[in-house]
C-alpha cells in the first residue's frame, strides 16, 4: 500500500493544476522540516522526476528538490562548534593517510583557467535533441555507469583533442569480473531484490597496463574501499534511475535504522541477517513500513558512505550523478539535472566540496575548485548544446536557458576571480577571435551571450567594479546585436536590458555606439520572420526610459538631423504590422515609451501618419493582446495631441475619410467576403497599395549583404523604410482585408468593428465641435448605408462618441435618426446578405423547373421569377424578394399542384415535396439572417441613445429592442454592450425616480437567467418526481428527442440569453456594489419571497401544482441567488447567509426539483462564501446525510455534496475530511442513485487526501467540527493504510488460532463493516481467505443480535448472510464452518431442484446460507426476496464478465455488506475489476463506457507492443489513477510477504461430496460387505485381512470415480449402465468423479490453466502462475487426471508425466526438465515414484488425488517440492470426500503423527497395525471418524495444529523449519502495487530490466 508520502511524491507528476502541485510540493518541504533526518529517503524520490519525460513533473520535481533542501541545514564544517581537530575514526583499517589522498583524487575536476574551449569546439560530441542510447552503458548498475561516463566524459568532450568514438573505451560485458574486484554480492539491495538494472554488479576489467602508478594506485585503494564496503554489507546502492520506490526496501536509503554503534564496529554479519526486526523502531513515524522482512542498512547512492558521512558535503553523491546527467544525448535528461543542480548550487553552493577537519582557507579553496569544475561543466554544455525548440513564434534553448540559470546559482557562491574567469570563457565564446573556427558558430555564440546574461544579472556587483568586464562585456552585446543570427540578436538585446541603468551611468561614452547600433539593427531586420525584433524594441524601450539617453539622443539629434527622433521613431513603423504577433507588441510598447516622453521629443514624429497607422493596426488586428495595446496607444497618442485640439484636427483631416470608410466598412458573410479597399490603407512609409486587397511581395528589396551593411549605415532614413516595410498586403492581414468570414472568424470582425467604432468615437470626442461636420456626414451616411453592418457600426460610434463627451448635448443631433432606427420599419432587405436571397431564388426556381419537367405543366401557368433579387445594387421595386418566394411555395405550389395531371402528380409528388422543403428552408434562413441583422441595428440605436441619457417617455421600444439584443445576440461582445447599458438604463431610471420600467427590466433579466433548462430545471417537467436525484437523470435526459437538431437551436438559444441575462445583472451588481438590493427592491425580491413563502412552514400546496406559476418561482429564486451570489458586494454577503437556512430546507423537501436546485445554489454559496457556507453544510447538511428513515433527506444531503466538488474544485481541500465520511456512507445506500452518486463524488474526493493534511485550518470553524475532523482523518488514514486499522476484538469464540496477518485481514474487514464499505480480499491462496471471512461474519452477526436485544431496532433485526461459491467449494465452506464456528447454524441451499424447493421459504431460518453461483443464477427470484447481512462471492473473479447471467444475478441481491474473495482479482483485463466493483460498489469506477475510456482502453493500448510513448504514458497514468482508486478497497497479501510468521509448507484440505452415482454404490457395497467384513475383522488369518483389503481398495477407486470400479463384469454394470442413460451422460462424465472437477477448479485457483494468462499487467503481475505436482496411488486414476482434467478441461496446461512405467535411467531427465523448463506448469507421478528422492524445487504447489494410509509416504511425496532449494512457500491441497473412507484415513494420518510423533517408520504402517474396530469404522459412510479432526490436541511437537492443517515441524528432524526466502525471480517485480512497473513502461533502463 502507498504511503501518504509516496502519495504526495506522485502528485508532483499526476496533480492535475498547478495548485494542486505546488501544494505537494510545500507539504514535502513540511515533511522534511517535521522530520530532518528523512532528507535522503525524500530526495531519493523526487530526483528521479528530473528525468520525467514530462516538462512541468521535471520543473515540479526540481522546485520540490529546492523546497526540500531548504529546510536542511546548511553544511559548514568550519562553523562554529565544529572543532578542527575532530576526524573521521579511522576504522576497518582505513589509513587515514589513505583517505588523505582519496579526498584529494583532484584529476577530475576542471579549472576555469585550463579549460581548451578550441578543442571543446572542435572536437566535443554536440548534444542536440535527443541521442541513440547506449545499451551497454544503459545496462550498467548505477556506480558502474557514473564511473563508465566519468571516464569518457573527457573524450565526449573533445579534450582529448581528436573525435572520440564510444568504441574507443568499450563497455566491459558484465560477467568478466575484473582481477581483484570481490564479486559483490549480486547487488541485492540487501534486500533480495536485484538492482534496477538488473545486473549483478561487477567491476570493469581495465587494462592495467596503460595506466600510470598514479592512476594504478587510485584504482587499487578504489577496489580496497569496495572490498571494505562488500565486506560492510554495502554492496549495491539503489538506483536513480526514474522509478519510484514504493516497496519499502527497494531503495529507502535513509530510512532504516543503523545497526548501533558496536555492531557497526565488530562488523558482525549475523546482525545484518538476523530476521528479528529492531524492536525500538516506531513504526508509524517511518515512512514506510510496509515491508514485512528483514530490515538490513542500506544507503542510497546519494548519501555519503559510512567512512566519510559528515566528512564530506552531503550532497556530493546526488551532484556527481546530475553533473554527468549535464552531458546526456536527451536533453530531458540534461533539463531536468540543469533545474537539479540549480535548486542544489542555490541553496547549499557554499558548502560544495569542504571536508570535515579541513582549516577554513583550505575549505575554501576546495570549494571554490568544486565551484569552478561545475561552472566548466556548464559552460561546455553552453557550447556543445544544439537543442533548440520552437515555441508559438519564437525558438527558445531550453537546455541553454536553464543551464544559465543553473550558471546563475553557481556564481551567488563563487569568489570574484572566479567570476572574471567564467567571464572571459562566455567572452570567448561570444567573439570567437581566437578559436581558430573555421566559421561563427552562432549556437555557441548564443550559449556565451545566455551565461552572460546571468553573469549581467546575477553579480551586478562585481560589474560596477570592474570596468574591463563592463567593456567586455558591452562589446559582447554589440556585436551580438550586430549578429547575422536571430536568436543571437535576442539574446544579446536580452543581456543588456538587466544592467541597462548601471550601463547608463557609468558608459555614456558607449551610448552612442549602443543607440546607433539598436536602431541600425532595427532597419536593417528586412527579413519579416525574426523574433529578435521583439526584443530589441524592449531594449529600445528601456534605453528610452532613462533620460541620460534622451539627452544623449537629443544632444546627437541636433549634431545630425537623421539622428534625430523625428526621424528614428518612424523606423518603427514598418514593424508594426510584423508577421511575427510579439514583435508587433514590442513596437507598440515602445511607441508607448515614446508617445509618454512628451514634449519636444514627440513633436517630429507625433502627427497625422502615426495615427492612422495605428488606427490600420485597430483595422486590420487580430490577436487580442495586441489589439488591446493598440487602442492604449491610439488613446495615448490622441490625448496627447489633443492637448490642442485644433492640432489634433488638423493632423487628422486628411486621415479622416479613408480612415473612417474603414471603420464603416461593412461585413460579408461565409462564402460572400466583402473586401477592403486596399487604396485606404496607407504604407508606413506613406504610399498607399496599388492593387485593392491583393497581397503584393514585390515591395520589399532584400536586406544588404553582410559585408555591406557597415558601409550603408548612413543611407537616408526613407529609403531604410521603404527597404525594410514589410508589405502592408502580406499574409499576416490578408484575411482580415479580404474580409474573409471563414478564415478569420464573426467574431474578430465584429471585434475589430468594435474597436475601432471605440478609436474614432473617442477621437470625436476630442475634436472641436466645428470640424465635426464632415465626420457627422459620413456617419449619418453610414446610418442610411444598404449594408447592415455598415450601420451598425455607425450606431456604435456615436454610441462611443457619446460615451465620451464631455457635454451632455454635444451628441444630441444624433437623437432624431437613431429614434427613426428604433421606432420605424428595418428596411426589407440588406446587401451584405444578398446571398441569403439569392439562394432563395435558386431553391424557388428550382421548383418552378420541377413543375415544368416532371409535372408536365405548360410553360405560361408556371410563374415567372425577376432575374435580379432585392439588395443587388442594381435591384428596382420589382426585384425579387422573399416575399416571392413566400408565394412560390405558397399559393403557386397549390395552383400548379392542381393544374397537374392526376397521374404525373403521383409520380411527381415526393420530388416536388423535397423541393419545397428545400426552398422553406432557405426562406427560414434569409428571414433569421434578416431579423438578427435587424435586432443588432435596433440594439446598437438603443445603446447610443442611453449614452446620450434619453429617456422617453414611452420607454418600451428602447427596452425591447435592448433586450431583444441580450436575448439573441450569438456575438458575444455585441451581446455585452447591451448587457452594460441595460444595467445603465437600471441605474438611469432609478435615479430618475421611474421604478417601473426598472422593475420591469429586472425582471425580464430574471426570467432570461433561468431560461437555460441545463442550469434551471422546468418545474412542469419535474413536479412529478420526488425520489430521484435530477442531477443524474440530467445526463440521461439528453440522450434522444424527437427532434435533435431543434433540441440543440433551443438549447443554444437559451445558452445564449442567459449568457447574457447573466451578464447585465453582474454589471447591474457591479455597479451598484453595497446598494444593489435597497436600489432595486425587485430583485431581492425575486431572491427571497418565494424561498420565505414556502419553505417557512409546511411546503403549500400551490407549490406542487405544475399549473401554478409558483414552483417554477421556487426553483428561479434559488437559481437568481446561484447567479448573483459570486458579484454580490461583500457587504450582502449576510443576505445570502440568510436565505441559507431556507435553501437547506428545500434541500430537503420531497419534490426532486427542489433539492437539485438547492444542492446547486449551496455549492455556489460555499465556493464564495466560504467560511460561512461550509459551516453551515458541516454542521447543518451533513449530519442528515446518514438519515435512515427518509431517503429524500439523504438524496439532497449527497447531492448537495456532489455539487460541491464540482463547483469548488482545488478550494475544496480544506473540507475534505468532513466530506468523505458522510459520502462513504451512501456508497452503500439502498438507494441506487444514491450511491452511484456517492461513489463518484468519493472517487474524486480520495485522490484529494494525501494533501489536505499538510492545509492549515479554515478559519471560523468550531472546536467541535474541528474536533470531528481529527476523528474522521484517523479514519482517512486507517482507509488508506489497512496497516494503521485498529485491532479488533473478536467478540466470538473462533476455534483457530489466527496468524498475526490473518488477525489483521480480520481488523481491515471490520474496519469495512463499521464504514459500511465493501471490498475485495485478494490474498493469496493458502493464506486462509475463509477463516478470515468466518470471523468477521461471525463477529457481525454476534454484534447485530447484542445490539437488537438492547434497542430492538428493525435494522438490527436477525439477517441471514449468504456465501456464494463454485459448486465444488460448498461442501468446503460448511466443513470450515463447522470446524472454525460451529455455533453458526448453515443451510447449504445447492442440490437438485427438487431438494432446493422443500429450502427455499426457510432460508432466513439459520445464521449462513450457502449457494453455488449456479443456483443463485437459476433461483435468483428465490434469493432476491431475502434481505442478507453479508453476502461473500467466493472466488469471485466468476462474475468478471458484467454482462453474464451469473453476474447480473448477484446484483440483484441485497444486502448490508459485500465482500470478494479471490486470489486473482484480475485475470485478463481491467475490466474485470470494474465488473467486481458494480457489484461492490456500483458506480465507484463510473459507468462500464466511461471506464473504458478513462482505464481500459489506455490500458489496454499501453500494454500493445507498438504502442507510442504517449500511449504508454497514458496507460501508466490510468493505471495510477485506477490504482489510487480502488486501493483502499482491496486487500492483498503474497505468500512471500507473511513469510516471517507462516510455515513454509501449509496444508489444506479440499472437501468435495460425492455424486449420486457414488453414493448409490456405496450404499449397494456397504449393504452387500458390511456384514461379511464385520464377522471377518476380528480374525487373524491372513485371508480375511486380504479380503477386508479388497474391499477398502474397493472404496478408494469408487471414491476416486465409479469409472474405476465400474468394470463391465461388475454385478451393478447394468443397472449402472441403465440408471446413467436416464440421465444422458456416461460412466467418464466428469459429473459423476467430484475430484476431477475439484482438481480442475484447484489448478485454476492456481492460476494454472487459466485462460489467455495475461501476467504482464501490472495489476496483477505478481499473482504468477504456480506450477504443481499432482500425486495419485493408482496409475489409472493418473491416467484419469491426465486425459479429463489435463487434455478436455484445462487444454493449456503443460504437463510431464513420471510413473511405474518410466524406465528408472529416464526418470532423472523428466526431473531435470521439469525443474529447467518453467512452461511445463504440472507434472503428474504416482506416490511409489514419485514419493522416493527425487528433487522436485521447480513446483510450489503439491496436490493429492489419493492418500496413503502411511502419513510417512505422503509426507515424503509433500517434500519432494520442500526441501533445500525452494524458495517459495508451498502449499499442499488434499483433495478428500467427504465423510467416506477418505476422511478416516486422514483422520489415522494426524492420529498416527501426533500420538507418535516419534518416527513412524514403514514396516508399522500397513493395515496390519490398525485396530479392528477402527477398521470397521472406515466402513460407515458417516458423519465423521474417531472425531480426530476436529480435537486432536495431540502432545505432539507441535502446539499449532489446533484444528489447522498447518505443519510447522519437520517430521524428519523435529526442527521448526526454517521461513523460506524470496524467489529469485519474484525479486524483481515487489509487491503486487509497486509503482515500479509503471515507470519503467517509459524508462529505458527498466525496460531493459524487464528483459533480462
Amino acid at each position: 500500500m502507498a504511503s501518504r508520502l509516496d502519495r504526495l511524491v506522485t502528485i508532483l507528476e499526476t496533480g492535475s493544476t498547478r495548485l494542486i502541485r505546488e501544494t505537494a510540493v510545500n507539504q514535502l518541504a513540511d515533511w522534511q522540516k517535521q522530520h530532518p533526518d528523512e532528507l535522503f529517503n525524500l530526495l531519493t524520490r523526487v530526483v528521479p522526476y528530473l528525468r520525467h519525460k514530462d516538462w512541468e513533473t521535471r520543473s515540479t520535481a526540481a522546485k520540490a528538490i529546492g523546497k526540500i533542501i531548504e529546510n536542511a541545514p546548511l553544511y559548514d564544517p568550519n562553523a562554529e562548534g565544529a572543532s578542527p581537530s575532530q576526524e573521521p575514526e579511522p576504522e576497518n583499517g582505513l589509513v587515514k593517510k589513505e583517505e588523505d589522498q582519496m579526498i584529494l583524487d583532484q584529476d577530475e575536476l576542471f579549472s576555469l583557467e585550463t579549460l581548451d574551449v578550441a578543442s571543446i569546439l572542435r572536437y566535443g560530441r554536440p548534444l542536440l535533441r535527443g541521442g541513440t542510447v547506449d545499451l551497454a552503458v544503459a545496462g550498467l548498475d548505477p556506480q558502474k555507469r557514473l564511473a563508465h561516463q566519468k571516464k569518457t566524459l573527457n573524450g565526449r568532450l573533445g579534450l582529448l583533442g581528436r573525435v572520440f568514438e564510444d568504441e574507443e573505451m568499450p563497455v566491459i560485458p558484465e560477467h568478466v569480473a575484473s582481477p581483484g574486484t570481490p564479486q559483490e554480492a549480486a547487488s541485492t539491495n540487501g534486500h533480495g531484490r536485484l538492482d534496477s538494472n538488473g545486473n549483478d554488479s561487477q567491476g570493469h576489467a581495465l587494462d592495467e597496463s596503460k595506466l600510470s602508478t598514479r592512476q594504478l594506485n587510485v584504482l587499487k585503494r578504489k577496489r580496497k574501499r569496495e572490498a571494505q564496503k562488500a565486506a560492510q554489507g554495502k554492496s549495491g546502492f539503489g538506483d536513480l534511475t526514474l522509478r519510484r520506490t514504493t516497496t519499502a526496501g527497494s531503495d529507502l536509503d535513509g530510512d532504516t535504522p543503523m545497526p548501533d554503534a558496536d555492531a557497526k564496529k565488530t562488523n558482525k554479519m549475523a546482525d545484518y541477517f538476523s530476521l528479528d526486526r529492531p524492536s525500538d523502531v516506531d513504526e508509524d513515524t517511518k515512512v514506510v513500513s510496509e515491508f514485512k522482512g528483514p530490515l538490513l542498512p542500506i544507503k542510497s547512492e546519494i548519501e555519503a558512505d559510512e567512512s566519510m558521512e559528515g566528512a564530506e558535503w552531503p550532497y556530493e553523491r546526488l551532484c556527481d550523478f546530475l553533473k554527468i546527467d549535464l552531458f546526456d544525448p536527451q536533453w530531458e535528461t540534461r533539463h531536468g539535472a540543469a533545474m537539479g543542480l540549480r535548486e542544489i548550487m542555490r541553496v547549499h553552493g557554499a558548502g560544495a566540496g569542504r571536508r570535515k577537519g579541513r582549516p577554513r582557507p583550505e575549505n575554501d579553496r576546495l570549494n571554490r575548485q568544486w565551484l569552478d569544475d561545475l561552472a566548466c561543466r556548464l559552460c561546455c554544455v553552453l557550447m556543445l548544446d544544439k537543442f533548440t525548440d520552437y515555441s508559438s513564434d519564437t525558438s527558445v534553448a531550453p537546455i541553454r536557458e536553464s543551464v544559465g540559470q543553473t550558471l546563475g546559482a553557481v556564481l551567488r557562491h563563487v569568489p570574484a576571480e572566479s567570476v572574471h574567469a567564467i567571464y572571459r570563457l562566455l567572452y570567448r565564446m561570444v567573439m570567437q577571435e581566437d578559436l581558430q573556427l573555421e566559421h561563427n558558430v552562432w549556437a555557441v555564440c548564443h550559449g556565451g551571450m545566455v551565461g552572460l546574461r546571468y553573469v549581467v544579472a546575477v553579480r551586478k556587483d562585481l560589474l560596477l567594479q570592474d570596468s574591463d568586464m563592463i567593456d567586455g562585456v558591452i562589446r559582447a552585446v554589440m556585436k551580438g546585436l550586430g549578429d547575422i543570427d536571430d536568436d543571437v540578436r535576442s539574446v544579446s538585446a536580452a543581456t543588456l536590458i538587466p544592467m541597462a541603468k548601471e550601463f547608463v551611468m557609468m558608459r555614456r561614452s558607449a551610448l552612442d555606439g549602443l543607440i546607433d547600433i539598436v536602431w541600425d539593427s532595427l532597419s536593417n531586420l528586412g527579413d519579416d520572420l525574426s523574433a529578435s525584433t521583439g526584443k530589441i524594441m524592449d531594449l529600445l524601450a528601456t534605453l528610452c526610459s532613462f533620460p541620460e539617453v534622451l539627452e544623449a539622443m537629443k544632444l546627437s539629434a541636433s549634431q545630425d538631423e537623421e539622428r534625430s527622433f523625428t526621424l528614428l521613431v518612424p523606423r518603427l513603423y514598418p514593424f508594426l504590422r510584423h508577421t511575427i504577433t510579439s514583435v508587433r507588441l514590442a513596437v507598440l510598447k515602445a511607441l508607448m515609451t515614446f508617445a509618454n516622453l512628451g514634449g519636444e521629443t514627440a513633436q517630429g514624429w507625433l502627427g497625422g501618419r502615426i495615427l492612422r497607422l495605428v488606427f490600420q493596426n485597430i483595422v486590420v488586428e487580430r490577436d487580442q493582446d495586441t489589439l488591446n495595446m493598440s487602442m492604449e496607444l491610439w488613446s495615448a497618442l490622441v490625448r496627447n495631441l489633443a492637448k490642442d485640439p485644433a492640432v489634433l484636427a488638423d493632423e487628422f483631416a486628411p486621415h479622416m475619410e479613408p480612415l473612417m470608410q474603414l471603420a464603416l466598412h461593412p461585413i460579408g458573410v461565409p462564402r460572400h467576403p466583402i473586401p477592403m479597399n486596399g487604396a485606404l490603407f496607407q504604407k508606413p512609409s506613406g504610399g498607399t497599395y496599388a492593387v485593392p486587397g491583393a497581397a503584393q511581395g514585390s515591395a520589399r528589396k532584400s536586406t544588404p549583404p553582410e559585408a555591406e551593411r557597415s558601409t550603408k549605415r548612413r543611407r537616408k532614413s526613407t529609403k531604410v523604410e521603404e527597404s525594410s516595410a514589410p508589405t502592408h498586403g502580406h499574409d499576416v492581414d490578408g484575411h482580415m482585408m479580404q474580409g474573409d468570414v471563414e478564415l478569420v472568424g464573426m467574431d474578430v470582425l465584429v471585434r475589430s468593428r468594435v474597436s475601432s467604432a471605440k478609436a474614432m468615437g473617442l477621437i470625436m470626442s476630442l475634436l472641436p465641435p466645428a470640424q465635426l461636420a464632415a465626420y457627422d456626414g459620413l456617419v449619418l451616411q453610414g446610418l442610411a448605408s444598404p449594408y447592415a453592418s455598415t450601420q451598425l457600426s455607425a450606431a456604435m460610434i456615436i454610441d462611443e462618441y457619446a460615451k465620451h463627451c464631455a457635454a451632455v448635448e454635444a451628441p444630441a443631433r444624433f437623437i432624431q435618426p437613431l429614434q427613426r432606427i428604433i421606432d420605424e420599419e428595418r428596411p426589407s432587405h440588406y446587401r451584405d446578405l444578398v446571398s441569403f436571397v439569392q439562394r432563395v431564388r435558386a431553391q424557388s426556381l428550382a421548383l418552378i423547373n420541377l413543375f415544368r419537367d416532371h409535372g408536365k405543366v405548360p410553360a405560361h401557368k408556371l410563374p415567372t421569377l425577376a432575374v435580379v433579387v432585392q439588395g443587388e445594387p442594381e435591384a428596382g421595386p420589382g426585384a425579387f424578394s422573399v416575399a416571392n418566394a413566400e408565394k412560390v411555395v405558397g399559393d403557386d405550389f397549390d395552383k400548379l399542384k392542381k393544374a397537374m395531371a392526376p397521374g404525373q402528380r403521383l409520380i411527381a409528388l415526393p420530388q416536388l415535396n423535397e423541393a419545397r422543403d428545400g426552398a422553406v428552408q432557405a426562406i427560414e434562413e434569409a428571414k433569421a439572417a434578416k431579423e438578427a441583422r435587424d435586432a443588432r441595428i435596433r440594439a446598437a440605436a438603443a445603446c447610443a441613445l442611453v449614452a446620450m441619457k434619453v429617456l422617453p417617455k414611452k420607454p418600451s421600444p428602447l427596452i425591447k429592442a435592448i433586450m431583444d439584443s441580450i436575448k439573441a445576440e450569438e456575438n458575444q461582445e455585441l451581446q455585452g454592450r447591451s448587457a452594460a447599458t441595460i444595467a445603465r438604463l437600471v441605474q438611469l431610471f432609478t435615479e430618475s425616480g421611474r421604478r417601473g420600467p426598472a422593475d420591469k427590466m429586472v425582471a425580464n433579466l430574471v426570467k432570461f437567467s433561468c431560461v437555460e433548462v441545463a442550469e434551471t430545471p422546468e418545474f412542469p417537467n419535474h413536479a412529478h418526481k420526488t425520489d430521484v436525484i435530477l442531477s443524474m437523470q440530467k445526463e440521461e435526459d439528453r440522450v434522444d428527442h424527437p427532434d435533435a437538431a431543434k433540441f440543440a437551436r433551443e438549447a443554444k438559444a437559451a445558452r445564449i440569453t442567459r449568457r447574457g441575462a447573466k451578464q447585465a445583472l453582474e454589471i447591474l451588481s457591479q455597479n451598484f456594489g453595497p446598494e444593489l438590493l435597497e436600489r432595486v427592491p425587485s430583485l431581492r425580491a425575486f431572491m427571497e419571497e418565494p424561498l420565505a413563502k414556502a419553505f417557512s412552514g409546511d411546503l403549500p400546496a400551490e407549490a406542487r401544482d405544475p399549473e401554478k406559476a409558483f414552483g417554477q418561482e421556487i426553483v428561479d429564486a434559488m437559481s437568481v441567488i446561484r447567479t448573483m451570489t459570486p458579484t454580490l458586494h461583500a457587504a450582502l454577503h449576510p443576505f445570502v447567509m440568510r436565505q441559507v437556512p431556507l435553501v437547506i430546507k428545500a434541500l430537503r423537501s420531497d419534490l426532486s426539483v427542489f433539492r437539485y436546485m438547492a444542492a446547486k445554489c449551496l455549492a455556489t454559496i460555499c465556493s464564495v462564501i466560504t467560511v460561512d457556507g461550509m459551516t453551515a453544510l458541516v454542521e447543518q447538511v451533513l449530519p442528515s446525510i446518514n438519515n435512515p428513515l427518509d431517503l429524500r433527506v439523504r438524496q439532497g444531503a449527497i447531492e448537495a455534496v456532489y455539487h460541491l466538488i464540482a463547483v469548488m474544485g482545488d478550494a475544496i481541500l480544506p473540507y475534505v475530511i468532513f466530506l468523505i465520511v458522510p459520502v462513504l456512507g451512501r456508497m452503500s445506500d439502498s438507494d441506487n442513485e444514491i450511491r452511484l452518486i456517492a461513489t463518484t463524488s468519493f472517487a474524486t474526493l480520495v485522490k484529494l487526501v494525501p494533501l489536505e493534511a499538510g492545509i492549515p485550518d479554515p478559519p471560523g470553524l468550531s472546536e467541535e467540527l474541528l474536533r470531528g475532523r481529527d476523528r474522521e482523518r484517523t479514519f482517512i488514514a486507517q482507509l488508506l493504510d489497512p496497516k494503521k486499522v485498529e485491532p479488533f476484538q473478536i467478540p466470538v469464540a473462533i476455534k483457530a488460532e489466527l496468524r498475526s496477518y490473518q488477525q489483521e485481514g480480520v481488523n481491515w474487514l471490520h474496519f469495512l463493516n463499521k464504514y459500511h464499505l465493501h471490498g475485495i480480499l485478494c490474498d493469496d491462496m493458502g493464506l486462509g481467505k475463509t477463516l478470515q471471512t468466518l470471523c468477521i461474519v461471525a463477529s457481525d452477526h454476534h454484534q447485530r443480535a447484542e445490539e437488537f436485544a438492547r434497542t430492538g431496532a428493525p435494522d438490527m433485526r436477525r439477517l441471514p448472510s449468504l456465501i456464494v461459491c463454485p459448486p465444488t467449494l460448498s461442501g468446503h465452506w460448511q466443513q470450515e464452518i463447522k470446524t472454525y464456528a460451529p455455533f453458526l447454524s448453515v443451510t447449504a441451499y445447492v442440490g437438485a431442484p427438487a431438494e432446493r424447493k422443500s429450502m427455499k421459504d426457510q432460508l432466513d431460518k439459520t445464521d449462513i446460507v450457502i449457494t453455488s453461483y449456479d443456483v443463485c443464477r437459476n433461483d435468483i427470484d428465490v434469493m432476491e426476496r431475502y434481505s442478507w447481512n453479508y453476502i461473500v462471492l467466493d472466488e469471485g473473479h466468476l462474475i468478471k464478465n458484467p454482462r453474464a447471467k451469473i453476474t447480473l444475478a448477484v446484483k440483484r441481491l441485497k444486502s448490508n455488506h459485500r465482500l470478494i474473495l479471490t486470489g486473482t482479482p484480475i485475470q485478463n483485463n481491467v475490466l474485470e475489476l470494474w465488473s467486481l466493483f458494480d457489484f461492490l460498489m456500483p458506480g465507484f469506477l463510473g459507468a462500464e463506457k466511461v471506464f473504458m475510456d478513462r482505464f481500459a482502453k489506455p490500458i489496454l493500448n499501453s500494454r500493445f507492443s507498438k504502442a507510442s510513448s504517449k500511449e504508454q504514458e497514458a496507460g501508466a497514468l490510468a493505471i495510477e489513477a485506477l490504482h489510487k482508486q480502488v486501493l483502499p478497497f482491496l486487500l492483498r497479501r503474497l505468500k512471500e510477504e507473511v513469510l516471517n510468521d507462516l510455515p513454509p509448507k501449509i496444508l489444506q484440505n479440499y472437501y468435495c461430496d460425492l455424486s449420486e452415482l457414488q453414493k448409490k454404490l456405496f450404499e449397494d457395497f456397504t449393504k452387500r460387505e458390511g456384514k461379511k467384513i464385520s464377522e471377518q475383522a476380528g480374525l487373524e488369518d491372513k485371508e480375511a485381512k486380504q479380503h477386508i483389503f479388497q474391499a477398502l481398495q474397493y472404496m478408494r477407486k469408487l471414491c476416486n470415480s465409479p469409472a474405476l470400479v465400474m468394470k463391465p463384469g461388475h454385478r451393478a454394470y447394468e443397472d449402472t449402465q441403465r440408471f446413467l442413460a436416464k440421465q444422458g451422460t456416461s460412466l467418464e462424465d466428469p459429473a459423476h468423479a467430484p475430484k476431477l472437477g475439484a482438481l480442475r477448479d484447484l489448478l485454476v485457483e492456481c492460476g494454472i490453466g487459466t485462460e489467455g494468462q495475461d501476467a504482464s499487467d501490472p495489476l496483477y503481475a505478481p499473482i504468477k502462475p504456480h506450477r504443481a505436482l499432482i500425486f495419485c496411488q493408482m496409475k489409472e486414476m493418473l491416467d484419469m487426471v491426465q486425459n479429463t482434467v489435463l487434455k478436455t478441461m484445462l487444454p493449456s496446461v503443460q504437463y510431464l508425466r513420471l510413473d511405474g512405467s518410466v524406465e528408472a535411467n529416464r526418470r532423472q531427465d523428466i526431473v531435470n526438465k521439469f525443474n529447467s523448463d518453467p512452461s511445463y506448469d504440472v507434472l503428474l507421478l504416482t506416490t511409489s515414484v514419485g514419493g522416493l528422492g527425487l528433487n522436485l524445487t521447480g513446483a510450489d504447489t503439491v496436490i493429492f488425488v489419493e492418500h496413503d494410509w502411511n502419513p510417512q509416504k505422503d509426507l515424503q511425496a509433500m517434500d519432494r517440492a520442500h526441501r533445500i532449494g525452494q524458495k517459495k512457500v508451498v502449499n499442499v491441497y488434499r483433495l478428500i470426500t467427504r465423510g467416506t473412507l477418505e476422511e478416516k484415513i486422514l483422520g489415522l494420518q494426524r492420529f498416527k503423527i501426533d500420538v507418535a510423533s516419534t518416527v513412524v517408520n514403514q514396516q508399522n504402517a500397513g493395515l496390519a497395525t490398525m485396530d479392528t474396530d477402527q477398521i470397521l469404522d472406515l466402513f460407515s459412510l458417516g458423519e465423521s471418524g474417531p472425531g480426530l479432526i476436529t480435537d486432536g490436541k495431540g502432545g505432539g511437537a507441535d502446539k499449532n495444529m489446533e484444528g489447522r492443517e498447518e505443519d510447522m515441524v519437520d517430521i524428519e528432524t523435529g526442527d521448526v523449519r526454517q521461513p523460506g526466502k524470496k524467489a529469485a525471480w519474484l525479486e524483481g517485480l515487489g509487491e503486487l502495487w509497486d509503482k515500479a512497473q509503471y515507470e519503467e513502461s517509459f524508462d529505458l533502463d527498466g525496460f531493459l530490466k524487464t528483459m533480462k
